[in-house]
């Protein structure tokens, strides 16, 4: 059984996850929202201290995970954890989610046994994700 879900990262997208894994009654660590701490209102607390963050049985990252291969995907977050640090830390057993999970990361989890999931492939995800993709660049424009 699961017992710790951590949430790295992301955008406002994670802290949603984030809430509703807690309403579901799951212990969660939220990771990557330091810089605005107003986004955390509604029961979304900020966690600190990286051996609990990868410590988790199950750590749930951003979409798409890492923009540069170095970092994870952190806006919201002043010291952005690399792909280094999660790897050289993470729980061995632990089992990893992410959107967009490049070949080198897949490549490192899979060589250290970790089990992972790109949610992204699920067809009707990348679908219900490609809408709001679609009107947020627009917006830039």
């Amino acid at each position: 059984m699961f017992d710790t879900i951590s949430v790295i990262g992301g955008d406002l997208r994670q802290l949603t996850v984030a809430r509703l894994l807690r309403a579901e009654g799951f212990h969660v660590f939220l990771y990557g929202f330091d810089r605005d701490g107003s986004l955390l209102g509604g029961g979304a607390d900020a966690e600190s201290d990286l051996d609990y963050v990868l410590g988790a049985d199950i750590v749930v990252l951003p979409v798409p995970v890492t923009f540069d291969g170095v970092t994870v995907n952190s806006p919201y977050s002043d010291d952005p954890l690399t792909i280094d640090e999660l790897l050289d830390n993470i729980n061995p057993s632990a089992v990893v989610f992410g959107g967009q999970i490049r070949p080198a990361l897949a490549a490192e989890l899979d060589e250290r046994g970790i089990a992972y999931r790109d949610y992204l492939k699920r067809e009707e995800l990348a679908v219900r994700n490609a809408v709001p993709t679609a009107l947020a660049k627009m917006q830039r424009i």
